[in-house]
């Protein structure tokens, strides 16, 4: 940086009146560096320049203005207002007053060499912290999350192709938790090590049907959670007791009918519960069959899909509508999770495939996604490029995510 542009930069941070105090959003990202500030740091302490909690929280302002790779992630960090990396912590000069961002290769080496698993469980627990904050003590339904698993395609760790399996807390639409799936196992086998370390004590649990085996039932149940979820053919023998208690899909039978329309098309939505007696499985209380039936603009059905599940929820905790809405709302994981992770930054096509690279990149995505919802933002691609265009614009986004 010349003396010029130095004197520049001095003169824009002294101009807000000081930065660490009055500009709007300090709160929140001096919340943010705290939390990365428990981190820990995998560089040697000798040559050290920028210090982590920087390196990350500039790297979540990159991720904010629509950065993909590390190189995207470079370029955007070294055109960040002098104001934004003085509240991230940078590297300050005292002569000249003004502070320098860390290179593109810093950042990468960082993201690449980090306990990827500890910067997971402590982004999750401080997300969990953060949305406690909006929890209403009076509200008995419970905290619903739905689990899914997202393969990151051309990524690859030491160990093999990267796989994260995570959980996502349906109301605010964050994920809260996230663990990488041993290459010699499926993430049916993860669902204890994703969820440990909290209390699970009246949540409402969800999943596909991969997941329905007894002994996941078994742990939520011992855990005092609820479960709905999906049965098809990999339950065969489940399956075939559940469809014997049904009663026939008799039009005005349904225990709740919904319809929607959606393209033109009309989804109608269909559901059957009754008790599960004689159903072999752990905490089952109820088990239904949803009928999902899709009609043209002409009154023609073009498609149909039956469902059938299993549900520890009895009549008194959730109706026929609430276990149908639950297993609508199972999908907002792939709609408000995996899929802006790589529509809006690429994920699948990233090229982060050295060491922990993949996995850190995925948690600063899941971070920025959790800021963007909590700030209110459900358009992301548009509010990374109003960012792109005003660095600046970080901040009230931030104040609207933290500063409550």
């Amino acid at each position: 940086m010349s003396v010029s542009h130095a004197l520049e930069a001095r003169s824009a941070v002294t101009s807000a009146s000081g930065p660490r105090r009055f500009l709007p959003g300090t709160l929140a990202v001096a919340r943010l560096v705290k939390m990365f500030r428990e981190v820990v740091d995998p560089r040697r302490a000798r040559g050290v320049r920028h210090p982590l909690a920087a390196v990350l929280t500039v790297t979540v302002f990159a991720v904010l203005t629509g950065a993909r790779t590390y190189r995207q992630i470079g370029d955007r960090v070294s055109d960040l207002p002098q104001p934004l990396l003085a509240l991230a912590g940078a590297r300050s000069c005292p002569a000249l007053g003004v502070w320098s961002a860390p290179s593109g290769a810093t950042i990468r080496r960082v993201l690449v060499q980090l306990d990827a698993r500890g910067l997971d469980r402590l982004v999750g627990s401080w997300l969990r912290t953060v949305i406690a904050e909006d929890v209403v003590e009076t509200d008995e339904g419970g905290r619903e999350v739905a689990m899914d698993g997202k393969v990151v395609r051309d990524a690859w760790s030491l160990d093999g192709e990267v796989c994260l399996f995570s959980a996502m807390d349906q109301e605010h639409s964050i994920v809260i938790a996230q663990v990488l799936v041993p290459v010699d196992t499926t993430e049916v086998t993860c669902v204890r090590d994703l969820l440990s370390g909290m209390d699970l004590t009246g949540w409402v649990i969800t999943a596909d049907a991969a997941h329905t085996c007894a002994d996941t039932a078994r742990f939520l149940v011992a855990e005092h959670a609820d479960y709905v979820l999906a049965v098809k053919g990999n339950r065969g023998k489940l399956k075939r007791s559940i469809a014997a208690l049904m009663p026939a899909m008799l039009p005005g039978t349904a225990d709740w009918v919904d319809e929607e329309t959606r393209g033109g098309d009309t989804i109608r939505r269909s559901i059957w519960i009754v008790d599960a007696e004689g159903i072999d499985f752990p905490g089952a209380a109820r088990v239904f069959r949803l009928l999902r039936e899709r009609f043209d603009p002409f009154g023609v059905r073009v498609g149909k899909e039956v469902v059938h599940g299993v549900t520890s929820l009895s009549a008194q905790q959730a109706t026929a509508q609430e276990i149908a809405g639950r297993v609508k709302r199972h999908w907002r994981i792939e709609n408000r999770v995996h899929w802006p992770r790589d529509a809006v930054f690429g994920e699948d096509v990233q090229g982060a495939w050295v060491g922990a690279g993949p996995r850190s990149m995925a948690i600063v995505r899941n971070l920025v996604l959790a800021l963007a919802r909590l700030a209110g933002v459900g358009q992301i691609r548009r509010l990374t490029e109003s960012i792109a265009a005003d660095r600046m614009r970080i901040l009230p986004v931030l104040a609207a995510a933290l500063e409550r």
